[in-house]
């Protein structure tokens, strides 16, 4: 995922080097600042930088999982700055392939989607489809945009990622996930045992291997090879949360077959990928559902500090975490800053 305190780190480390190095070179041409100039503003974007980053992760998430043009997150103006001078760069340095997949990146943590594809696909374009990380970053920014892409182009971009790079963590995830929507469920076991070797928070691992319990139960095989399921970090203590009742509307509790499994996601009013994520099997309603601090997609994330939310309550006919036609589903707002209660009622359709 990216995605985790980990890698997040790394690309904050990654995010110096690339923006701090340009300034920190001799002048080359008399047009260029002088040197001290830019060894001070280098000082400050190696400072800031993770600082800004740190914010940016905390107060949002990091999985990257539909919008239009999005205003970026108020959370992390630092940040949003950077991205802002990162896109003057690039007009004047378009051939910069590191820099269009850093912006996508960075686009991305700060909740601009939109952004997010169009500098993957500047990546995507000017590598011809050949780097593994611009293909994985630009399919899974179709995707943030549209989640109805994980059948269409994306789809076939997860698969060429792993042709590149089988080990890509990204490409894994979601190339999992066109495996087992297709049927094909030795493909998409492989990925994702192979997608357990890599850090992921404890919720998606804890998905991951409930996916492949349910692939050895419909192949009716040995269980695959799986790698403990780890333990939530000291920070992921469960903290503030919110009491929520899951209810369904009479006329959709005739439709939810035995065993199904119910996902209940926090995220922004403007969508985007999950701020924090519950999964349980669907019933007996109403079902009360408590999500807290421990169940955010990043450790360490407050649910309390993250502003007003739209909790949504789907019922997964499939058993998948991307919501799929004919899946139930209802939703509400919710601010866990008010630790008051609040109801969700499943009263409609995915088409």
């Amino acid at each position: 995922m990216t995605l985790f305190i980990v890698i997040s780190a790394l690309l904050a480390v990654a995010a110096v080097a690339l923006l701090a190095w340009p300034l920190l070179k001799p002048p080359s041409t008399e047009t260029d600042a002088p040197p001290r100039r830019d060894s001070v503003t280098a000082t400050v974007v190696a400072a800031g930088l993770p600082l800004a980053a740190f914010l940016a992760y905390f107060l949002a998430t990091n999985w990257s999982w539909q919008s239009g043009p999005h205003a970026a997150s108020p959370a992390a103006p630092e940040l949003q700055q950077m991205v802002a001078q990162l896109q003057t760069r690039l007009q004047g340095q378009p051939d910069d392939i590191e820099g269009w997949k850093l912006l996508g990146r960075s686009a991305t943590v700060v909740g601009d989607y939109a952004l997010a594809r169009d500098a993957f696909s500047e990546a995507y374009t000017r590598t011809q489809g050949q780097d593994a990380d611009a293909v994985a970053g630009f399919a899974e920014s179709l995707v943030l945009n549209d989640e109805r892409e994980i059948d269409g182009q994306a789809a076939a971009l997860f698969e060429r990622a792993l042709e590149l790079d089988p080990d890509n963590a990204r490409a894994l995830w979601y190339g999992g996930i066109v495996a087992f929507r297709r049927g094909d469920l030795p493909v998409a076991q492989q990925r994702w045992v192979e997608l357990q070797n890599h850090d992921l928070p404890p919720d998606l691992r804890q998905v991951v291997a409930e996916r492949l319990a349910e692939i050895e139960r419909t192949q009716g095989g040995a269980p695959a090879p799986a790698i403990a399921a780890a333990a939530p970090p000291a920070g992921a203590v469960a903290g503030a949360g919110g009491n929520l009742s899951i209810s369904i509307a009479p006329s959709l509790a005739p439709q939810v077959p035995p065993g199904a499994t119910l996902f209940v996601i926090a995220r922004r009013g403007e969508g985007g990928p999950p701020i924090a994520v519950v999964r349980r099997t669907a019933g007996p309603f109403p079902m009360s559902i408590q999500m807290t601090d421990a169940n955010a997609m990043l450790p360490g994330t407050s649910l309390a500090s993250a502003g007003p939310l739209r909790i949504v309550a789907r019922i997964s006919l499939q058993g998948g975490p991307v919501a799929a036609s004919g899946d139930l589903f209802g939703e509400v707002g919710y601010d866990f800053s008010s630790a008051s209660p609040a109801t969700v009622t499943i009263d409609r359709i995915v088409p």
